[in-house]
């Protein structure tokens, strides 16, 4: 089977866009991929990775609408799975690659979160709930995670110091990254003393929804190369689904175990809250109830991760791989991490679906 390239990628700045509706974030980002390579592409398909655009901007029919305003005819595909939907996205484009019948693919995540009150955001991504027996009983994804907050406490006698120290590293990431949404340091007083959202749980635990757009182009090798000098290649890929459950995530544990025996030199995970960050290293090997304590040591989301760079639904994951993409290439415009392997988790919100993609200079 052929290998798998990503020959580009670009993204934008995550951020509040009031001027730009979605589709002229999602062009733009496109335009920015088209500039850094060496030839014409027409793409044989053209993946739109988006999960709320229906309560949004009230629009379907996104991949389309895509390949309308660029002018190429494509084959078009809307990806939708949660705040997941990159991971779902990059998966199609690798395994369509893979079969041999296309030659490249344009994935593109776009989402417009910034528009909205609070209140509207709560509601809308409480979607990702069960409809019948958590969100139509007034259940959220803070509660949720509150919960698990007070368990994992509880469990392995932490305080909130041992969370808070997720954020602070995170903001000092993202204080570095120009394409980051909440672009600045905090300390652990600030932390501290933030609003409470769901007790434990504090503002600076949740990931700031915001407009953003990234796309990649994925190509066969053959094409890659005369593309660009510059590519990284995908080495595999992994999914999993499992319900919600306390004190672990076992879709990312059974995700990362279809890739094997996996040492990467750098990562992004999907940190929607700080529990999950911590779970979601714990699935990794790392000891549990104390996943936090050395993140100095642990080179994980040198973008901010979704905390501090930003969370915008569905191009979520584009935008990790764009990331990581870069920092493989030495390319990133903020923190860098050297390394041959990156390692991208691409979750939903709660982490009951979880993809995992292996990157490879």
């Amino acid at each position: 089977m052929p290998n798998v390239l990503i020959s580009a990628t670009s993204m934008i700045k995550i951020d509040r866009y009031y001027e730009y509706d979605l589709m002229d974030l999602a062009t733009q980002a496109v335009v920015k991929l088209l500039e850094k390579t060496n030839e014409n592409i027409k793409p044989d398909v053209v993946i739109f990775s988006n999960t709320y655009a229906e309560k949004t901007v009230s629009q379907v029919s996104l991949a389309s609408k895509l390949c309308n305003n660029l002018g190429i005819s494509a084959m078009p595909i809307r990806i939708e799975n949660g705040d997941a939907s990159g991971g779902a996205a990059v998966s199609t484009a690798y395994y369509l690659l893979k079969s041999g019948e296309i030659k490249s693919a344009l994935i593109v995540g776009a989402e417009k979160m910034g528009d909205f009150p609070a209140s509207y955001l709560n509601e809308i991504v409480s979607e990702n709930l069960n409809e019948k027996y958590q969100e139509k009983v007034g259940l959220t994804t803070q509660s949720f995670s509150a919960i698990q907050m007070k368990e994992y406490m509880k469990k392995y006698g932490v305080t909130y110091d041992y969370f808070a120290q997720w954020p602070v590293y995170m903001h000092k990431y993202g204080s570095e990254n120009p394409y980051a949404y909440l672009k600045f340091p905090v300390d652990l007083k600030t932390v501290k003393e933030s609003q409470l959202v769901s007790d434990p749980l504090r503002i600076f635990d949740t990931a700031a929804r915001a407009d953003g757009a990234s796309a990649i182009l994925m190509t066969n090798e053959e094409l890659g190369k005369k593309i660009s000098e510059n590519y990284v290649k995908v080495k595999a890929v992994g999914f999993s689904t499992s319900e919600f459950r306390i004190g672990e995530i076992p879709s990312v544990h059974g995700a990362l175990k279809t890739l094997g025996d996996v040492k990467a030199d750098l990562m992004e995970i999907h940190d929607s809250f700080s529990i999950n960050a911590a779970l979601i290293l714990e699935e990794m090997g790392y000891p549990r109830g104390k996943s936090l304590d050395n993140l100095n040591e642990i080179p994980v989301n040198p973008s901010g991760g979704l905390k501090s760079r930003g969370y915008p639904g569905g191009a979520t994951g584009i935008y990790q791989v764009s990331e990581i993409t870069q920092q493989l290439l030495g390319v990133f415009p903020g923190h860098r991490i050297s390394g041959n392997k990156g390692l991208v988790i691409s979750t939903d919100e709660l982490g009951t679906s979880a993809y995992t993609i292996l990157l490879e200079r």
